[in-house]
């Protein structure tokens, strides 16, 4: 195997032990199947995180994110549905309008 295959391995390998990583690759899979649509513009972390990437030691949730932790289902998976009539970033959009539009819920700037 060349240096560069075993290179890509092992960034591979760091991330796949990453609990943040472990953590938000579902959350984003059900987001995306709740909204298939969303998948080119707000299929990434930073639809409900502060920073694009979050890493492990600061993973900060924007308004979109904070609404979302809020409503978890008896399931313990994120409850999309409770806060699509929200307003999450106070920018006077809904957040089912924001995601429908490609526009990020929690981000007052994306409208």
């Amino acid at each position: 195997m060349n240096q560069a295959k075993k290179s890509i391995l092992a960034i591979l390998s760091i991330c796949a032990m990453s609990t943040t990583l472990l953590a938000t690759v579902p959350q984003q899979k059900e987001f995306l199947t709740k909204y298939p649509d969303a998948k080119a513009k707000l299929g990434k972390c930073s639809t409900c995180h502060v920073k694009p990437m979050p890493k492990k030691d600061d993973f900060t949730a924007n308004s979109y994110g904070l609404d979302l932790k809020k409503n978890v289902d008896k399931d313990k998976k994120l409850d999309f549905a409770k806060v699509e009539d929200v307003d999450s970033d106070g920018d006077g959009v809904k957040n089912a309008d924001e995601i429908k539009a490609g526009t990020n819920p929690g981000d007052k700037a994306s409208k």
